[in-house]
């Protein structure tokens, strides 16, 4: 599905990542683990064609990542570590506002994914939980049904009882074979 061949990175003097390799069939779970600073945000951005590597290439669905980000992005749902949600808004009406920008169904899902998480969908975004927050993202990227999952540290932050739902539905979503 996914693979990054000899990404280098740099950021001026700052070398962020150094020939990384990496592949994944479909069906997989992957998991990128390091300390802060080690090049997992970068090696994200780099695959879903929002960052250019200085050196190497990725792909994404046998596409270029570099070439073809924006059909890329449109294939994937993709958490970043600190999503941007707008505070004023509900639950239910960030989910309408997301359905502007899918295929119809989208809006539906949403709700199904906020219930299965048992979100209050007449919740202001402001008053959520670092955790049900990480949930709205979760139930915002995952509406659209996409063929991939990208989650840049989606339970940072969490507190273990939450932390393990999070992860628990993960494991349902890969089970659906995404």
């Amino acid at each position: 599905v996914f693979a990054w061949d000899q990404i280098t990175k740099r950021f001026g003097s700052q070398l962020a990542l150094s020939r990384f390799s990496l592949s994944s069939e479909a069906g997989s779970v992957v998991a990128l683990l390091g300390d802060n600073g080690a090049g997992k945000t970068t090696a994200i951005r780099i695959l879903l064609g929002l960052l250019e590597p200085t050196n190497g290439r990725s792909h994404v669905f046998g596409l270029d990542s570099q070439a073809n980000g924006q059909v890329i992005r449109q294939r994937v749902g993709y958490v970043p570590d600190r999503p941007a949600l707008y505070e004023w808004m509900t639950i239910e009406q960030i989910g309408w506002f997301a359905a502007g920008f899918y295929a119809d169904g989208f809006y539906q899902r949403f709700c199904e994914y906020v219930g299965q998480f048992g979100l209050p969908i007449d919740k202001k975004i402001k008053s959520l939980s670092k955790g049900m927050r990480s949930k709205v993202s979760l139930a915002l990227c995952m509406g659209h049904e996409p063929e991939l999952l990208v989650l840049d540290e989606p339970t940072s932050g969490l507190d273990p009882v939450v932390r393990r739902e999070f992860l628990e539905s993960m494991v349902d979503v890969a089970a659906c074979g995404r």
